[in-house]
């Protein structure tokens, strides 16, 4: 069964960029037949997007049309997909529910998750490139959502957030110490956390938990768990 998101008629996709500096924005491409989402960045300037369950390199400048990068053996994806910090590799999130390793360029792909009672959703590498960061979710609970860790190799895939929280969306700091994640553990409302790799030190960000200071949170796994 396909599951990529499409265009509905009257429709269009729009693909913009935005400079931080001078606030400048500017329109890079428009398409009316492929939904293009979750623009990242090459160290070369192109934009690498999920859309039609394809990944699709477009210049950042607009110079010429998206074009459609090809694996082989790659599922349907979903639009969760993160550049490896060597700038050739990348992981993609699929929509068979496993985790993806694939060269940049196109070719043969590796599935870096076991088969197991739950749903694989990327949202972020180490970087140093070793680990990824992703959100399981348990016999197709959307309820279920906790953060987890997995090597690139396929090993120590282990649970950092315990169940309850609707957990998401998690990002390694550029330093490599913090996981920063959505979560709704703390008062029922959405929020920004933060956990340690090793599942230890969770709590709210100072600037999301409605004071000057963090929270706690009441439901860390603290030992981490497979």
């Amino acid at each position: 069964m396909a599951y990529a998101r499409k265009l509905a008629d009257g429709q269009r996709c729009e693909v913009h960029t935005y400079d931080v500096a001078t606030g400048a924005t500017a329109l890079v491409h428009t398409d009316e037949t492929v939904l293009l989402e979750a623009p990242n960045w090459t160290a070369g300037g192109d934009l690498i997007l999920n859309g039609d369950g394809l990944l699709w390199r477009l210049p950042a400048d607009g110079s010429s049309p998206p074009e459609r990068i090809a694996f082989d053996g790659l599922p349907e994806l979903n639009n969760d997909h993160v550049l490896a910090p060597d700038g050739t590799t990348i992981f993609v999130s699929a929509n068979d529910g496993h985790l993806y390793q694939a060269p940049l360029r196109g070719g043969a792909v590796r599935r870096v998750t076991a088969d197991d009672t739950r749903m694989h959703f990327l949202h972020g590498v180490s970087p140093d490139g070793t680990t990824l960061a992703y959100v399981g979710i348990e016999n197709q609970d959307w309820t279920s959502g906790t953060i987890r860790t997995i090597g690139t190799d396929g090993t120590h895939d282990t649970r950092l957030t315990e169940p309850g929280g609707r957990d998401d969306g998690p990002e390694y700091s550029p330093d490599g110490e913090w996981i920063h994640f959505n979560t709704e553990s703390f008062d029922g409302h959405a929020q920004i956390a933060r956990i340690r790799p090793d599942g230890s030190g969770c709590s709210s960000s100072p600037s999301t938990s409605g004071s000057t200071g963090s929270r706690t949170s009441p439901r860390t796994a603290g030992t981490p768990s497979t």
